[in-house]
C-alpha cells in the first residue's frame, strides 16, 4: 500500500514539472506573436480609408534625355612661348649679379657685371692710340703744306713733294684704324655689363658672383609672364580635327580657373611611341600661372544624350539613392543609379527610364520637366573625359 502511494506521488510530481514547461512554452509563443504584430487587428484588402489613397497633386517632373556636348582632356603644361637665354659675349669673372630666380626685372636693368678692368685698360690704350694718330697726320699735313709751297719756288723736288703726300695719307688710315679699334674697345668694354632686353621674370639662373663665364655659356633663363602657352599631348586622331588659330578653354585645376586659348602651333611630328602631337595653345593666364604648371586642353568631340532628373528629386537613404515614381496617382519608391551633376539635374545612369515621372519635394512648388531645368548649365559642365 505504501509502494502504491509513492508511485502515486512521483506521478503527481511529474506532472506538474511538465504543465509548467509546456505552460512556459505557450507563454514564450504568446510574446513571440505579439512581438510580430500577429495578435493586432488587420486591414482587410480594398478598405484603406479615403483619405489615404487620394491621388498625389505635388510638384513633379519628368525624367529626360538631354544632349550634352561632349569633350576630350589633353594633358599639358605651361611653358613661355620665347624664353629669353642670357649668355655673354665674351669671358670674364662676374663680380656683380642681380639674379634671382622668380624676379621680376625689367628692359634694360644690369643684371650682371663682368670684371672689366683689362677691358678699361684696352680702351686707354686704344685711346691713346687715336690722339697719337691724330698728332702724326696733324704733322703730316703740315709737313705736306710746306713742301707744296718750296715746290712752287723750286727750292723741293716732286719726288719729295710725293712723300709728303703719301705721309698724309698714310696717317689718315693709322687715324682711322685707330678710331675704328677704339670704337671696338667700347662694345667689347659694354659686353662686361649684360642687361635685361625683356620686361619679365627670372626663371631660373646658373652663375653667381665669382665664377668665371665663357661666351655662349648659359647663365640665366628669363620668360614674359604675358606670352605663356600650354603644350598639350594630343592623340592624332584627336589632332586632325584641330586648326590653327582655333580657340578652345584651358581649365588650370591648381587655380580652379579656365581661360580661352587659341592654338598657335600643332607640331608637325607624331610620337611614334605614344601616337601624339604636341599641341601649343597662346592665352592670357591670370596672375599666379607659371611654366610648369599642370593644365588641360578642352577639346570639342560631338554629343552625346544622358537621362537626367532634378537633383532634389533624389534622396539618399543610408548607402542607398532613392527617388518616388508617381504610377497612376500614387507614390512607388524606387532606387537610382545617379551620375554627375549638371547645374540642377542629376544624370541617372541606372533605375530609371524617360518619360517616368518622379515626386519633388515639398519646396519644389510646381510641376517640371527635366529639360526646363538644364540649358546654359549643361553645356557648361557636361564633359564627359
Amino acid at each position: 500500500m505504501a509502494k502504491r502511494r509513492l508511485q502515486l506521488k512521483n506521478i503527481v510530481r511529474i506532472s506538474g514539472r511538465i504543465g509548467g514547461l509546456l505552460l512556459a512554452i505557450l507563454l514564450v509563443v504568446v510574446l513571440m506573436l505579439w512581438s510580430t504584430g500577429a495578435l493586432k487587428a488587420k486591414i482587410k484588402p480594398g478598405s484603406v480609408p479615403e483619405a489615404v489613397a487620394k491621388p498625389y497633386t505635388g510638384a513633379t517632373a519628368i525624367a529626360a534625355f538631354q544632349n550634352i556636348p561632349q569633350t576630350l582632356r589633353a594633358v599639358g603644361t605651361i611653358s613661355p612661348i620665347a624664353p629669353v637665354l642670357l649668355t655673354p659675349r665674351i669671358a670674364g669673372r662676374i663680380v656683380y649679379s642681380r639674379l634671382i630666380a622668380g624676379a621680376r626685372v625689367r628692359k634694360g636693368q644690369v643684371l650682371l657685371q663682368l670684371d672689366a678692368a683689362q677691358l678699361k685698360a684696352q680702351l686707354a690704350q686704344t685711346a691713346a692710340a687715336v690722339l697719337l694718330a691724330r698728332a702724326q697726320l696733324r704733322q703730316a699735313i703740315i709737313d705736306q703744306k710746306r713742301d707744296k709751297t718750296l715746290l712752287a719756288t723750286g727750292d723741293v723736288t716732286t719726288a719729295t713733294m710725293d712723300v709728303a703726300n703719301t705721309a698724309v695719307a698714310s696717317d689718315q688710315a693709322n687715324l682711322a684704324h685707330a678710331m675704328a679699334s677704339l670704337e671696338a674697345a667700347r662694345a667689347v668694354l659694354g659686353y662686361a655689363t649684360i642687361r635685361c632686353t625683356i620686361n619679365g621674370i627670372v626663371m631660373q639662373k646658373f652663375v653667381n658672383v665669382g665664377d668665371t663665364v665663357m661666351p655662349g655659356q648659359m647663365m640665366a633663363k628669363l620668360y614674359d609672364p604675358n606670352k605663356l602657352q600650354l603644350a598639350a599631348v594630343v592623340r592624332e586622331s584627336m589632332a586632325s580635327n584641330l586648326h590653327l588659330g582655333e580657340r578652345m578653354p584651358v581649365q588650370l585645376q591648381a587655380l580652379h580657373t579656365e581661360v580661352q586659348a587659341r592654338i598657335r602651333q600643332i607640331v608637325p611630328r607624331v610620337n611614334a611611341q605614344s601616337r601624339s602631337f604636341i599641341v601649343k595653345a597662346a592665352a592670357a593666364f591670370p596672375a599666379g600661372v607659371w611654366p610648369g604648371m599642370y593644365g588641360n586642353l578642352i577639346i570639342p568631340a560631338g554629343s552625346y544624350k544622358v537621362l537626367v532628373v532634378p537633383q532634389a528629386a533624389i534622396e539618399q537613404v543610408g548607402q542607398l539613392d532613392l527617388v518616388t515614381l508617381l504610377v497612376h496617382g500614387r507614390a512607388v519608391r524606387q532606387t537610382v543609379q545617379p551620375g554627375r551633376h549638371i547645374g540642377s539635374m542629376r544624370e541617372i545612369l541606372a533605375g530609371l527610364a524617360a518619360g517616368q515621372r518622379v515626386i519633388l519635394p515639398p519646396q519644389e512648388s510646381s510641376v517640371s520637366d527635366a529639360a526646363s531645368h538644364t540649358g546654359s548649365a549643361l553645356s557648361a559642365e557636361g564633359m564627359r573625359p
